[in-house]
């Protein structure tokens, strides 16, 4: 990825107001970062107060990488030999200095943003080839993958801080797009890390539960959420799900002009008939704003390659941004119809007479979505593995539980397979092991429902039990976030070891990365200061 920048150190910080300590010269400054582990000569580190604690317990070691200066709060003690910037809150600074560095991109972009709880993923990258194909070229970062122009990866964070956000865009520049789109996470609202930028249209997918261990209640959550429609500018748009009502709400205090999507009468682009039939949905679309018809058109058809009705939601929700900013409907739907499955979104992958389906289902709404589209899929049998969700607190892992319970009748789940996956989230930077909290609330809750569940500690060890109990015709689910990543392979090479057939190329799951282009050296072993 392009959009490596360079810019002296003291015009870097003109105009911060704040302490500084030692020289503030011209040498150059080639990045901001907040992770120890990524600082290298001419990059300045930003001491900030994370959930792996405090920045300036990993001080010591930004120094000795290199750093071209720090910024910490005030009164911290001051590293010898370094530049240094004293002031009241460095994570506020982050924003407006990293959008310094990159020139500002975000102005020369057309900014798209996607909140919610559940399809975020799906309608950020629906939205991008919609864009796209209508003759606005778009970068996008989402869950999944980072992608602009020729440079593709998996990221670290759904919503990157702001100096590699920041870079993002002027990559996207660099590449010739002119818009963007993002999906941004409740934490990206309250960290302050989309500070500064003016979005031109805002979705709200749904909400529902989910990130209490970072906000505490679902109030707080739903406000964050509602802070990012809220922001959106006169001049912009916002797009609400008109079925849910906490998101319907959304309108209320709303500066943005608001286009509602869904079922219900009150949207605007409304779905007036949807059929789900196995891998594939199709829909109508009732356009009522005189100013959305192209050609007086009012009713559109969908037809996705896609599974499960709440596709056509993403689908619709895409299509009215796009409307919505004056793009061409013909193009936008054929953007649609030919949109490929996202992967872990619902990814079905044929083995013989064995379907293989996985989810990177992480919340109560994300699993039932799952399994009701099971119950109709119309296979003969479901066998399901859950790797429950580690770091994430007990009663996350208890509504899943109880999402389990309702329908473990109806699709014969029990015993449930369950993954606590140790193995796949050992290594990783961020901390997903599952505690044994998590995993008591989670055996309670179905055990209250009567239905028995078949702990293992590692994910192979699950998928195998599962396809031992896999029959022709059958239905295995894979569900989980990351530590369910390598389920997919597993069960592919299983299942084809029982048929005594070789597996095909496993699907192009994207290595985590910060984004490593251009000759940037990727974080080295050693501690790590992230917020």
């Amino acid at each position: 990825m392009a959009a490596l920048r360079t810019m002296p150190l003291t015009a870097l910080v003109e105009g911060v107001q704040g302490e500084r300590v030692g020289a503030f010269d011209d040498r150059p400054v080639t990045a901001l970062v907040t992770d120890s582990r990524r600082v290298e000569p001419g990059a300045v580190f930003f001491a900030l107060d994370g959930a792996t604690g405090h920045g300036l317990r990993y001080l010591e070691d930004a120094v000795g990488r290199g750093a071209a200066a720090v910024v910490l709060p005030s009164g911290a003690p001051v590293p010898a030999g370094v530049p240094t910037l004293l002031v009241p809150d460095p994570r506020a600074l982050l924003a407006p200095l990293a959008a310094r560095l990159y020139g500002h991109p975000a102005d020369r972009l057309r900014l798209f943003g996607v909140t919610g709880t559940n399809g975020k993923t799906t309608t950020a990258l629906m939205t991008s080839a919609v864009l796209s194909a209508a003759g606005l070229p778009a970068g996008h970062w989402t869950t999944t993958e980072v992608r602009v122009g020729a440079a593709l990866f998996r990221p670290f964070w759904t919503t990157p801080p702001p100096p590699d956000l920041e870079r993002f865009l002027a990559a996207c520049v660099d590449a010739g797009a002119q818009a963007a789109v993002l999906e941004v996470s409740s934490h990206a609202v309250v960290l302050g890390r989309i500070d500064g930028l003016r979005f031109d249209v805002g979705v709200a997918t749904n909400l529902s539960p989910d990130h209490l261990d970072f906000h505490g209640d679902f109030a707080s959550y739903a406000a964050a959420k509602r802070a990012f429609i809220h922001a959106l500018d006169a001049g912009a748009l916002a797009v609400l799900n008109a079925d849910d009502p906490e998101v319907w709400a959304f309108a209320r205090g709303a500066r943005a002009r608001v286009l509602g999507f869904g079922a219900e009468a009150r949207a605007d682009l409304r779905l007036t008939a949807v059929e789900a039939r196995g891998e594939r949905v199709r829909a109508r679309v009732r356009i009522a704003p005189a100013d959305l018809r192209p050609g007086g058109e009012r009713d559109l058809s969908l037809d996705l390659a896609l599974p499960g009705e709440h596709n056509a939601m993403n689908a619709v929700a895409a299509l009215a941004a796009a409307l919505g900013r004056g793009l061409d409907a013909r193009r936008a739907l054929a953007a649609l119809q030919a949109f490929p499955p996202p992967l872990r979104r619902l990814e079905s992958r044929r083995v013989g007479p064995y379907t293989v389906t996985n989810d990177v289902a992480m919340n109560e709404a994300s699993y039932d979505t799952v399994l009701r589209w099971a119950a109709s899929s119309g296979h003969e049998q479901v066998v399901a593995v859950c790797a429950l969700r580690g770091h994430r607190g007990a009663e996350v892992n208890a509504a899943i539980a109880r999402v389990f319970a309702r329908h473990a009748g109806r699709l014969g789940l029990s015993p449930l397979i369950v993954s606590l996956s140790r193995g796949e989230v050992a290594g990783m930077s961020v901390d997903h092991a599952v505690r044994d909290e998590e995993v008591g609330a989670f055996l309670a809750v179905l055990g209250a429902a009567g239905v028995a569940a078949e702990v293992h500690t590692d994910l192979a060890g699950a998928v195998e039990a599962a396809v031992d109990r896999l029959r022709p015709g059958g239905l295995l689910l894979l569900l989980g976030t990351f530590g369910m990543d390598a389920g997919p392979r597993l069960a592919e090479q299983a299942l084809c070891r029982r048929l005594g057939i070789m597996p095909a190329p496993p699907p192009p799951y994207l290595v985590q990365s910060y984004g490593v282009f251009d000759g940037e050296r990727a974080p080295s072993p050693g501690p790590a200061g992230e917020a």
